[in-house]
């Protein structure tokens, strides 16, 4: 790849980038309006429970609703269960707000799963609502995860085989609740173990979900598993998981990988998410390493190439050195068809004497030049 690239930076010198926040809401909108009741069979004999309070419940109870008091309630509720699940699904019942009562009755689903977890399953799967039992089966499975990861996913198993229908749902269920609590291996072990269909979706969110918190963990279990198929199913995973996380990171570590297969396509995954932070960042790291990286960086420079705030002029020069003519035809045509809508007779000047342009994209980018020079005649 012939010379180097750069990329600007605005006016102030600051790079640009996206961010997302996660954002919680209490206002949430109430489900409609029913009162489902199903009965609750005791599955033991309940005792009474040290952290069981009736007088303080009721004093809850009748105090002004917040967020934090229905917390406490939740939190009592779901200790109540953990020894007395028919008398915790009870006062969980009883709630007059629909609101509340969802959430008592997945608080008290999590305690009765701490205690007989096939039988708070039972419960769940018996809910007539499909939302309300969705969301049941979830709290039951964070239950059990709770109080005992190998049983939960021995229980999780015997739920798909008896309900084969539910299978994928009830394994993305268990792989969250996994996730969730940070038993990430049990839940790439959950995943390999299952069939190819179950197993191709659950290791990609088994394993994304693993490397945005712990990256290199995640990383050097899937680079290890044994199956061809199964670690590049668990390697996406983490690049999609990674790529969130830490783009830079896991650039440096894709580069360390061995060449050809699909090293290009993951490093292009990942240089796409950091050159939206970083760009000028970006664009050191691929000039430091084209020399090294050859054309597994074509997927990259495209994704630099086509940053929006980029230059036209730079733009064309990154597009002009990926090795790839199609991908060097399609990064020109992205460049272009924003081009002549800021510098029309640049752009013009570009197309009309570049040589990179595949017949189709040519043609494609010739209709649009042809269009606006007919509306500026028409002016």
């Amino acid at each position: 790849m012939a010379g180097r690239f750069s990329v600007q930076q605005n006016a102030t010198g600051a790079t640009f980038g996206r961010r997302s926040a996660l954002i919680l809401n209490d206002n949430l909108p109430v489900k409609s309006a029913r009162a489902t009741v199903v009965q609750v069979q005791a599955v033991v004999a309940p005792s009474p429970s040290l952290d069981w309070d009736e007088k303080s419940w009721r004093r809850l109870l009748a105090s002004p609703a917040t967020p934090a008091r229905n917390a406490e309630l939740a939190a009592m509720l779901e200790k109540l269960a953990a020894v007395d699940p028919k008398k915790a699904m009870a006062l969980a019942q009883a709630e007059g707000n629909l609101r509340l009562r969802e959430s008592l009755i997945e608080s008290a689903l999590h305690g009765w799963a701490r205690l007989a977890p096939m039988d708070a399953a039972n419960f769940a799967i018996a809910l007539p609502n499909p939302s309300d039992r969705n969301a049941a089966i979830k709290s039951v499975f964070a239950g059990a995860v709770f109080a005992n990861p190998d049983d939960a996913v021995r229980m999780a198993n015997t739920l798909m085989q008896q309900n084969p229908g539910e299978a994928t749902s009830y394994g993305n269920s268990m792989i969250d609740a996994l996730c969730e609590s940070g038993n990430f291996a049990a839940a790439a072990q959950m995943a390999a173990s299952q069939d190819s269909v179950q197993q191709s979706i659950w290791m990609a969110e088994a394993y994304s979900k693993w490397a945005v918190l712990q990256p290199e963990a995640a990383a050097q279990a899937a680079d290890a598993i044994v199956d061809p198929a199964a670690r590049n199913e668990a390697l996406h995973g983490v690049i999609g998981g990674w790529s969130q996380a830490d783009p830079a990171g896991l650039t440096e570590f894709l580069a360390q990988q061995p060449a050809g297969g699909d090293r290009g396509q993951m490093l292009g995954q990942a240089l796409e998410s950091w050159v939206q932070l970083d760009p000028v960042a970006t664009a050191k790291w691929i000039n430091d390493n084209s020399s090294q990286l050859g054309a597994d960086l074509d997927a990259g420079m495209q994704a630099v190439a086509t940053v929006n705030e980029l230059n036209p002029n730079v733009a064309v020069g990154w597009a002009e050195g990926i090795n790839d003519e199609n991908l060097r035809s399609q990064a020109l045509t992205d460049v272009l068809r924003n081009w002549v809508q800021t510098d029309f007779a640049a752009a013009k000047n570009y197309f009309d004497t570049t040589q990179n342009l595949l017949p189709a994209d040519r043609r494609q980018i010739s209709e649009i030049i042809t269009s606006i020079s007919s509306q500026q005649a028409a002016q």
